[in-house]
């Protein structure tokens, strides 16, 4: 092969590898990072938690704690695919019934922001993957 066959193939496998390293962000991410904005939600570093909490889905990377009657939208620093896994990875917790920023995770998964809801903020978040043309998957 030429050299300039070998640089050529060379540009390309490097092109292709560079637009597969560099996906864009899911909609329902971007409208929830839009919302947070938006709403200027405010930033909490610790959750109090009690006995037990729950979560909900909203999309890899985002979810919506319930503690008791509080509600908080958390923030992972990675996409969380554990969320949707039957197998449980343990939690990591630093004080007994509260969850903290930056330290904790849920399912495995490390958290990376908290934002406290209220109900209708909560319902909002929820509806914004319900909207034509889009899905939390």
């Amino acid at each position: 092969m030429s050299q300039w066959t070998i640089l050529l193939m060379s540009v390309l496998v490097a092109a292709n590898l560079g637009g597969c390293a560099t996906q864009p962000r899911p909609p329902v991410d971007e409208a929830i990072n839009d919302f947070i904005a938006v709403s200027e939600l405010e930033e909490v570093d610790i959750v109090r938690t009690r006995a037990q909490f729950n979560h909900a889905y909203l999309t890899d990377n985002y979810v919506i704690l319930n503690a008791g009657r509080d509600k908080y939208l958390v923030q992972f620093v990675r996409r969380c695919r554990e969320l949707n896994e039957i197998n449980v990875t343990p939690d990591i917790r630093h004080a007994a019934g509260t969850l903290r920023s930056r330290f904790d995770t849920i399912r495995g998964c490390r958290i990376a922001r908290m934002f406290s809801l209220d109900e209708t903020q909560a319902q909002e978040l929820r509806d914004l993957g319900e909207t034509p043309g889009t899905s939390f998957n």
